[in-house]
């Protein structure tokens, strides 16, 4: 069984974030739009292409300029926690930029979006018949 580790329990947290999470060279990330915004900054698609391998879609995430650094360290903190997960059924963290700017949370690119937003719009189509009504 594997433990999970809180980053916050850390000292520096940004030692959690070098431990669970790969640093990606700003010059492998390529954003090509906007699809939505998150609590700290804006979402976008875009491409990932490490050196030798094959090229990716991938979720770009950003911290807006202008952050504290409290801020800096709760977004840091998703990938930290992302970083200690590795199931087919969990979004996988590519990596993240933190040593350029807009600082980055590199995810795998949900082709249908986030599971919230797909729930909600395919929850309409249930019926009390499915055995579940989506109340509660």
């Amino acid at each position: 069984m594997k433990i999970y580790i809180d980053p916050f329990t850390y000292e520096d947290p940004n030692e959690a974030v070098r431990e669970f999470a790969k640093e990606i060279d700003v010059s492998c990330v390529k954003i090509e739009e906007v699809i939505g915004a998150g609590e700290f900054g804006e979402v976008y698609k875009g491409r990932l292409k490490p050196v030798g391998k094959r090229e990716l879609s991938v979720a770009i995430k950003t911290l807006k300029a202008g952050y504290s650094e409290k801020q800096r360290r709760d977004f840091l903190s998703e990938a930290s926690i992302m970083g200690q997960f590795d199931h087919p059924n969990i979004i996988r963290l590519e990596g993240v930029v933190t040593k350029s700017r807009p600082v980055m949370i590199i995810t795998e690119f949900m082709e249908n979006g986030a599971l919230d937003s797909f729930l909600r719009v395919r929850v309409r189509g249930l019926t009390s018949h499915s055995g579940w009504t989506g109340a509660g």
